[in-house]
């Protein structure tokens, strides 16, 4: 695809991207000029070819000089430590003759006013970030508000996060024909790099714990993330998430009081039917195998942004509903935000 493509930042989502972006046959791939991280290009290449969650990937890795070799594409590797002043925008002028059409942020420390710099020295013409920054021209989780991008006004664009992007879509078809009073969102999520391997310094006290050995609750803007897309759940969500030792897939346990009585047939209809058409390929109705229920590694590089367990739906008052999801909370995560170029190509 003709988008001219950047990528800074090459933790497990940058890299998840560049690996979603070469899983794709060559006709369905973006045109990836430039990557850019504080690792030397032989660390970049080793975490690529040999990852320890999902395995080689099934094209060829290599480096020479400063390009990083995936499938035989050749991508420029620009070398940057901003560790001592990471709003050092003038660091990414090295990023400026490849005239990047999207620079896709994977970093998760920039700011609003970190992206405006980047804009305003012509370093790219737009920017995607893979978390909720604050002051974003338009949070898009696709399959939901896509179509409102307008390339005249969103130069910023937040493909919002692994769980605003498993939550939304449930969240929108239950307010759009029902009506949610309440919910309570109580996500699991696989430990992230932020966390300890032994008991330590962090500015969240309980994710300074060793990571390994405890479930660790935290605090998760996936609420306050959805109310920005649907509004009209505005103060009617309260979320919590819990840190567990494992390696990729997450649960989001939601529990709602809906605005009005509704049937169990009702709800499995609704999902199952936005599962097949207007959803599909986004969210997926699961059905275990064989009578038996599924473990979370069984999801484990599926590209869903949500995976409903129908043998956990519940019903247990006309108006109180319990639903749980699945998702890979990488490469899910990243396929969606490949789709969020594809928006930015079209228009």
């Amino acid at each position: 695809m003709s988008l001219q493509v950047g990528i800074v930042g090459l933790g497990r989502v940058g890299r998840g991207v560049l690996r979603a972006n070469f899983m794709r046959p060559q006709h369905q791939r973006y045109a990836i000029s430039v990557i850019c991280d504080i690792m030397p290009i032989d660390h970049v290449a080793y975490l690529i070819a040999y990852d320890s969650t999902y395995g080689r990937p099934p094209f060829r890795v290599d480096y020479d000089g400063d390009d990083l070799i995936l499938d035989g594409v050749r991508i420029a590797y620009q070398r940057v430590d901003r560790r001592r002043n990471r709003h050092d925008q003038e660091s990414f002028r090295c990023l400026r003759p490849y005239g990047l059409d999207v620079l896709v942020d994977a970093t998760g420390t920039a700011s609003i006013e970190d992206f405006r710099t980047l804009l305003d020295q012509n370093i790219t013409k737009s920017i995607v970030c893979t978390s909720n920054v604050h002051g974003c021209e338009l949070s898009m989780v696709y399959g939901i508000n896509h179509q409102d991008y307008d390339p005249a006004k969103h130069r910023i664009i937040s493909a919002s996060t692994c769980t605003g992007n498993a939550l939304v879509p449930v969240c929108y078809m239950l307010d759009k024909h029902i009506g949610i009073d309440h919910a309570r969102i109580i996500t699991i999520h696989p430990l992230l790099a932020d966390q300890r391997v032994l008991d330590g310094y962090h500015v969240s006290s309980q994710l300074g714990r060793t990571s390994a050995t405890s479930i660790i609750p935290t605090h998760t803007n996936v609420g306050k993330s959805t109310e920005l897309l649907l509004p009209a759940l505005t103060n009617k969500l309260d979320s919590l998430s819990y840190r567990v030792p494992t390696a990729i897939v997450s649960i989001i346990d939601l529990s709602c009081t809906l605005s009005r009585d509704a049937s169990y047939d009702e709800i499995a209809t609704l999902f199952n039917d936005y599962a097949q058409h207007r959803l599909s390929g986004i969210i997926h109705c699961d059905y275990g195998a064989w009578g038996h229920q599924k473990a979370s590694i069984d999801f484990m590089g599926a590209d869903y942004s949500s995976i409903i367990l129908m043998q956990h739906l519940t019903l247990s008052q006309p108006r109180q509903l319990g639903v749980t999801l699945m998702h890979d909370n990488e490469y899910g995560y990243c396929c969606r935000v490949l789709d969020v170029l594809g928006v930015l190509a079209s228009a």
